[in-house]
């Protein structure tokens, strides 16, 4: 498959205003990555998202807390460590993105485009971070932040933000993933992005068990880390193209 040219409604929701290559942010708006999680000034990256609990707490949900929104299994709590076998792709938009309806999700795939539930273990937060970035790509960004984000003022912040009209039109799919961080109620998924002239870029994702489906975590101020690097190391290579 010819890897597509992708033309995106830019993510109204923040702007960047720390130097980095336009291709790099270019990439990065082409995959759908959360752009409120790059810095809106200089300085370090904030923390990632808190852990409820202990560090030593154990990853595995209780049965209340595990219960998913349309009833897709917990499943296999072991962070995957190689490509997730047998994966399939589908396309959204010109981007694809990973689905397994009846194990990881989305379980739901609404009229709207709206792609949620996903199962509550770190392969179904893997594939919840990667729709959520594809659903963005492809003019929905918005909608993820009304459906798919945690509740907070810094959400609501972002929503009461202007649209703009521009629009941009560049190439990127998913190439890779980490799982930088994962506990019962907590990720942090980490999305490698290859753009068609080579340049690779990661951005991580955070998220949180909420209403029984994975949710986007819009950070107070900063970023959790991102940006461009020089090849895949460190990551587990998972592409649909």
């Amino acid at each position: 498959m010819t890897e597509p040219t992708v033309n995106e409604d830019q993510n109204p929701l923040t702007k960047p205003k720390f130097i980095i290559s336009a291709v790099v942010v270019a990439i990065m708006v082409a995959l759908g990555i959360i752009l409120a999680l790059l810095p809106k000034g200089g300085g370090n990256p904030t923390a990632e998202p808190s852990n409820s609990g202990s560090a030593t707490a154990s990853a595995q949900p209780s049965a209340t807390a595990a219960a998913s929104v349309c009833g897709l299994p917990s499943g296999d709590q072991a962070k995957p460590v190689t490509t997730p076998t047998d994966t399939k792709w589908e396309l959204v938009g010109k981007i694809a993105a990973p689905t397994s309806p009846t194990q990881f999700g989305p379980g739901k795939t609404e009229a709207n485009g709206l792609r949620s539930c996903f199962a509550h273990s770190p392969t179904g937060a893997l594939y919840a971070a990667s729709n959520v970035a594809v659903l963005s790509a492809t003019g929905k960004a918005r909608l993820v932040y009304e459906q798919l984000a945690v509740p907070s003022p810094e959400r609501d912040a972002l929503l009461n933000q202007p649209e703009p009209q521009e629009t941009s039109a560049v190439t990127a799919q998913i190439a890779g993933f980490q799982i930088r961080s994962y506990d019962a109620d907590r990720a942090v998924i980490v999305i490698a992005a290859k753009g068609s002239n080579g340049a690779l870029v990661s951005v991580p994702v955070p998220l949180q068990w909420h209403g029984g489906d994975w949710k986007v975590v819009v950070p107070a101020t900063g970023s959790t880390g991102g940006g461009q690097i020089s090849d895949l190391s460190g990551y587990i290579p998972w592409s649909g193209v």
